[in-house]
């Protein structure tokens, strides 16, 4: 009997964070085709309470969670996994998200009695390109060694990427920028295009009253750009903008603990919420979703999320980077504080600029980024090599 492998270092989870819902979109639609061996590395933390694999575990055939000292274990697991299939068990497709797991999916090639017809390797986005504006970051943050220590590992990186790739048949990305700028660095390499997606909320009865004051940011705490950008709004942003309206406060929401950003939680007009099981209420009474970025990579869920639950937002150019969309249509683009600021109060202040954007914006996430493009996506490469 044909399974489907899929091995990745962090739990498939419809909600939570970037990389948990891409994970569960891919996990799906392999699971509509054939019963999924689903091997979970621990190497990204599990977020107890925020991530259940109950939701995972009910999509496949098998759940391992294996920690990273039992990666080495994982290709014995899956062995004895299909020798127990009744009938003898074969791997099929071998689904590999995220760079840092792919040497064990590389290994598992040759798990069953015969070689696995389709392999992918999902990269989300391209972590080589984003380490300089990474560690520009930790030097503006006073963390010199890190970014040293970030400067030092590319070259390892690069080459052990160079090597990777090769080995499997399809490499996804996220958006065209990496796509087309990997192509042209590796073009004996298949790339594909693969965007991120965001499930339709859940429309509740009972609707909530929007709070015009309120400014939300969503985002995991401990990822660093994330830590910067909530540094960066509430330090320089926010004061400009309760300058002109002393009632407008920010709401920062997210898994993660970082001692950065409980400090600047404890300013005036700063809610930090943390981790919450369902993100509706808080987009239901937020006016605006800031996402003032100043690093990062791949596409920016939290934007496709704040554009389906209706609420405008406005974002640094590299905040919104790898999304196809233009300033003044889907949302508002705003490099310095005082831009950024005044874009917040542009929109606080202009119901009907609200309104046009969310009406735009939701327009165009249920074009792009449905669940339904990407499954057709997804089927068409995992059909291509099979008999």
């Amino acid at each position: 009997m044909n399974h489907s492998l899929f091995i990745t270092p962090i739990l498939p989870n419809p909600t939570g964070s970037g990389c948990a819902m891409r994970a569960s979109v891919a996990l799906e639609a392999l699971s509509l085709r054939q019963p999924v061996i689903v091997v979970h590395a621990r190497l990204w933390g599990d977020r107890p309470g925020l991530f259940n694999p109950e939701w995972a575990r009910a999509r496949s055939a098998a759940l391992f969670q294996v920690s990273s000292e039992r990666l080495r274990d994982i290709l014995p697991l899956v062995e004895d996994f299909l020798k127990g299939v009744p009938g003898g068990g074969t791997l099929d497709v071998i689904y590999a998200f995220r760079q840092v797991v792919a040497p064990s999916a590389i290994a598992c090639m040759r798990a069953g009695p015969t070689r696995p017809q389709v392999t992918v390797l999902d990269l989300d986005d391209d972590e080589c390109e984003r380490t300089e504006p990474f560690a520009k970051l930790h030097e503006v943050a006073g963390h010199p060694e890190r970014a040293q220590r970030l400067r030092s590992e590319l070259p390892q990186m690069t080459l052990a990427r160079q090597m990777i790739m090769s080995r499997f048949q399809h490499v996804l990305l996220a958006n065209t920028e990496d796509q087309q700028r990997l192509q042209e660095q590796y073009p004996a390499v298949a790339f594909s295009l693969l965007p991120n997606v965001i499930r339709e909320p859940a429309r509740s009865a009972k609707q909530e009253e929007v709070d015009p004051d309120r400014m939300l940011y969503v985002g995991t705490l401990d990822y660093f750009p994330n830590e910067d950008a909530v540094k960066h709004f509430v330090r320089d942003i926010l004061p400009l903008i309760r300058a002109a309206n002393p009632s407008m406060h920010l709401r920062i929401v997210g898994a993660g603990e970082s001692d950065d950003v409980a400090a600047v939680a404890n300013d005036a007009g700063v809610k930090l919420v943390g981790a919450v099981a369902e993100l509706s209420p808080e987009y239901a009474r937020a006016a605006l979703a800031v996402v003032p970025l100043r690093a990062g990579s791949g596409t920016r869920i939290k934007i496709l999320e704040a554009f389906a639950h209706g609420v405008p937002v406005v974002a640094t150019p590299r905040g919104a980077s790898g999304l196809a969309v233009s300033d003044g249509e889907q949302l508002l683009l705003a490099e310095s504080p005082a831009d950024f600021a005044a874009a917040c109060l542009r929109i606080s202040q202009n119901p009907t600029l609200s309104e046009y954007l969310v009406r735009s914006a939701g327009a165009w996430v249920r074009e792009h980024h449905a669940t339904g493009t990407v499954a057709r996506i997804l089927e068409g490469l995992l059909s291509s090599q099979a008999t």
